[in-house]
């Protein structure tokens, strides 16, 4: 179906966020539930900053990232978006 993961740079306490769904089951809410649970389960293990990079075209992966509590930044990386969450 797909998954998730994520690669986390201790010194710093950021994890970079990545999420894969297959096309036949995307559009039902997969992604999200499941990007959603590994950030909290990030956050909840001390990663104090969260990035995921997303193509600026592609609609339905800014929406996993918005859900999994990441806000689009002005930086990017191979012509993908950084998307990033900090704790207020």
């Amino acid at each position: 179906m797909g998954y998730t993961q994520a690669t986390i740079d201790r010194r710093s306490a950021t994890g970079e966020l990545s999420w894969v769904i297959g096309g036949r089951w995307q559009g039902r809410g997969y992604a999200v539930e499941a990007a959603t649970a590994m950030a909290e389960a990030l956050r909840d293990a001390g990663v104090r900053r969260l990035i995921a990079h997303v193509h600026p075209e592609h609609v339905a992966s800014q929406r996993v990232a918005a859900a999994a509590g990441l806000i689009a930044t002005d930086r990017s990386l191979d012509g993908e978006t950084e998307w990033e969450w900090t704790p207020s």
